[in-house]
């Protein structure tokens, strides 16, 4: 079975002429479509959805960086790599000084 599109003038008709005879369902029947359908027209026309309405999702503009963004992104991962390796060196001091005063505690 194949799946149909409508357009988005057709669905606003639709949905239209519902609220006009106040019988969504009757509308429906006689434009050989779904009544759930309609109804689902109906709510995404009253948030205003008209491009899920459509059928088309609104394109996201894409983010393109920049050499300032790869210069500031590089500057943050130095600094990360800088705080990672102190802590690690932290780490260690801290294993060896608990070996040195527990040397019964086994410590990976």
């Amino acid at each position: 079975m194949e799946r149909k599109r409508y357009d988005l003038n057709f669905k606003k008709m639709v949905v239209s002429k519902g609220y006009e005879i106040g019988n969504m369902t009757g509308v429906a029947r006689q434009h050989d479509v779904d009544p759930k359908m309609v109804l689902r027209w109906a709510k995404q026309l009253e948030r205003k959805d008209q491009e899920q309405l459509d059928g088309r999702a609104l394109k996201q503009p894409t983010f393109v960086p920049t050499a300032s963004d790869y210069a500031a992104l590089e500057k943050e991962h130095e600094k990360l790599k800088k705080l990672y390796a102190e802590q690690a060196l932290e780490r260690e001091i801290l294993r060896d000084l608990l070996k040195k005063t527990n040397p019964h505690l086994r410590i990976k």
